[in-house]
C-alpha cells in the first residue's frame, strides 16, 4: 500500500508541475550516508524514494545507489549514478547545464 501511495504521489507531483523541472533520487536505505545533498534551486521540485521501496522492474533498472534522474514535466531527460564508492558527486553548475539545455 505504501508503494502505491508513494508511486501515486510521484505522479501527481510530476503531473501538477508538467512545466517544472523535477529531480528524484532513488538511494538504499543502508546507503543513506551517501545521500545526495540537494541545492536550493527555484523551479526545481524534489523527491526521495528508497529503492528498497519500488517495485521489482524498477530495482532490476538500478544499478547503483544513489541514482538522481531530472524529469522535465513527464519525461526523464538525464540520470546521474554513483560510482563504485555508491556516492554521487554532482554540483549545481552541471544541473543548471542539463536545464538551460532543455528550456
Amino acid at each position: 500500500m505504501k508503494r502505491l501511495f508513494f508511486f501515486m504521489i510521484i505522479l501527481l507531483n510530476l503531473n501538477v508541475f508538467s512545466q517544472d523541472f523535477t529531480i528524484v533520487q532513488i538511494n538504499a536505505k543502508w546507503n543513506i550516508q551517501n545521500n545526495w545533498i540537494v541545492p536550493q534551486m527555484d523551479g526545481i521540485n524534489y523527491q526521495f524514494a528508497y529503492l528498497e521501496d519500488q517495485k521489482n522492474d524498477i530495482k532490476s533498472k538500478i544499478n547503483a545507489v544513489p541514482v538522481v534522474i531530472m524529469y522535465k514535466g513527464n519525461k526523464p531527460i538525464h540520470q546521474w549514478n554513483a560510482d563504485l564508492s555508491f556516492k554521487l558527486e554532482l554540483d549545481q553548475n552541471e544541473i543548471c547545464s542539463i536545464i538551460n539545455k532543455h528550456q
